[in-house]
């Protein structure tokens, strides 16, 4: 079994949300919306940390296949388009820090993938959204 602080294979082998429940919208997001891409796990964290880095940034939807995540400075809203009250709002530092387990996730569940994916977000944007964080999570 595959295992980081908030996520775990199923019988599937799929990632799921084993957190806090306080979290466990956001955590269905992660799951159900960004999957194991690691190009759009690197794309919610850099919009995570642009929106704690500049009170002025435009608010920013990512849509996906059940659930609208709109990232702001006050935080990261998440709604299920197909059931009413699954929505949560949640501090932009309980993103991230759900966001780069589940990074940490992909790290243990594609090895061999995650790196060339970094790389290349880091050269088509300018900018590693993983550069420093662990500073910022304390670990």
């Amino acid at each position: 079994m595959i295992r980081t602080q908030y996520y775990t294979e199923d019988v599937k082998d799929l990632p799921r949300f084993t957190g806090p429940a306080g979290l466990k919208v956001l955590g269905n997001w992660v799951t159900s919306d960004i999957q194991l891409v690691p190009p759009s796990v690197l794309e919610a964290i850099d919009l995570v940390t642009a929106a704690q880095a500049d009170k002025g940034f435009a608010p920013e939807d990512l849509d996906g296949n059940a659930h609208t995540a709109t990232v702001s400075p006050q935080g990261v809203a998440v709604e299920n388009h197909f059931v009413e009250h699954v929505q949560g709002e949640f501090t932009l530092d309980d993103a991230l820090r759900v966001l780069v387990d589940f990074w940490d996730y992909c790290c243990l569940a594609m090895p061999t993938q995650v790196d060339q994916h970094r790389r290349a977000y880091a050269e088509e944007n300018g900018r590693d959204p993983l550069a420093g964080i662990r500073d910022f999570l304390g670990g």
